[in-house]
């Protein structure tokens, strides 16, 4: 199964890569502009994606460039941490942490969000990727309608462990990437981008 050419995201290299993508198909033309106004403001309200998948439930946090927890539209620049597993008081270092380094919001019918693995923020000259995936992955989230549908996909490519940190860390993230190549980060999408777009 080759990836899908989408305009806008990033050519798959190397590693591994995922399309996700949910369809709502609608009849009406004036309750899919209705539905994707709800789409619009759920896919920029990055602080509550996680409401929407209860079966494998994750933290989504937008923060600014100096790691601050931020209330507002999300803007190039901005980091996202995210929790994947329930912990009591998290440290900084227990997040995957990815910056926005493209929103594209030129086409009203077509958004899109593009995220990568990134280093702690406030420390743009040292440290190490934060991440299970290395520095070149990216995550690109993308909405869409069309004349009877709206749609939201996440397309994952040049997915590969980031072997960039310590020697555990670096087995960890092997382990973790190898999981999310094998399928696991896909249901974890797939259930986002059904949640969100409100299929069943």
């Amino acid at each position: 199964m080759k990836p899908k050419k989408v305009p806008g995201i990033p050519s798959q290299v190397k590693g591994g890569f995922h399309d996700t993508e949910s369809i709502q198909k609608i009849q009406d033309s004036q309750e899919i502009d209705l539905k994707f106004n709800i789409l619009k403001e759920k896919f920029f309200d990055i602080n509550k994606w996680g409401n929407y998948c209860k079966e494998t439930p994750t933290e989504f946090t937008l923060c600014d460039s100096s790691g601050e927890t931020v209330q507002r539209l999300p803007q190039i620049g901005d980091y996202i941490k995210i929790l994947l597993t329930k912990i009591n008081n998290p440290k900084p270092e227990d997040y995957q942490w990815v910056q926005i380094d493209m929103i594209d919001k030129s086409n009203p019918d077509r958004l899109m969000i593009q995220c990568r693995p990134s280093k702690l923020p406030g420390n743009n000259f040292a440290g190490k990727t934060v991440h299970f995936y290395a520095a070149g992955s990216s995550s690109t989230f993308v909405i869409s309608k069309g004349k009877d549908y709206i749609k939201m996909a996440i397309y994952g490519r040049n997915e590969s462990p980031n072997k960039n940190t310590g020697f555990l860390n670096s087995i960890k993230n092997t382990f973790i990437a190898l999981g999310g190549m094998a399928g696991s980060s896909k249901i974890q999408w797939q259930c986002l981008a059904d949640g969100m777009i409100g299929a069943k």
